[in-house]
């Protein structure tokens, strides 16, 4: 049984978790709000934190696919590892931002009346910035495993 080959991470992909999520979340929290303790600052530092790191794992792989001068080698299967995680963080951070987004279209009206949803609106806003970052590095290490030659070498797998 034929397995197909995975392909890039494009808009569409990016834009379902976006929106399924994003309404999904403005659902909740139109239901449960009102019950739900302020969100903490620290609620998007998880993301930013795994958004630097693939950053830099990125340069690595990139530097690993193209041999590079002075760079260190990697075995397949750890780029395909970084390519694959790279994928799935674009994804996860897709629907975070959807639910951010959320976040700020539920609260953001009552931000100047209500303390709590002045906070929250800038927590969103913070968290808008964090999963956008995650997204735009999943993307960057999704593509830093792609080989440069891999289509003059085969053209049955060009993109």
């Amino acid at each position: 049984m034929s397995v197909p080959p995975m392909r890039r991470t494009g808009p569409v992909d990016l834009l379902a978790p976006l929106v399924v999520v994003g309404l999904l979340a403005y659902l909740l929290l139109g239901l449960t709000y009102a019950s739900l303790p302020p969100f903490d600052y620290l609620l998007p530092a998880p993301i930013a934190a795994l958004a630097a790191v693939e950053l830099v794992m990125a340069r690595r792989v990139r530097a690993a696919v193209r041999h590079e001068p002075g760079s260190r080698p990697m075995t397949a299967i750890t780029v395909a590892r970084s390519v694959a995680l790279g994928k799935a963080s674009s994804l996860v951070g897709s629907g975070v931002l959807g639910a951010a987004i959320a976040l700020l279209l539920r609260v953001g009206p009552r931000a100047g009346t209500v303390t709590a949803a002045g906070h929250d609106t800038r927590v969103a806003v913070v968290l808008m910035v964090g999963s956008g970052l995650l997204v735009v590095a999943g993307l960057v290490l999704e593509r830093a495993g792609i080989d440069p030659n891999r289509d003059r070498d085969d053209p049955q797998h060009s993109d």
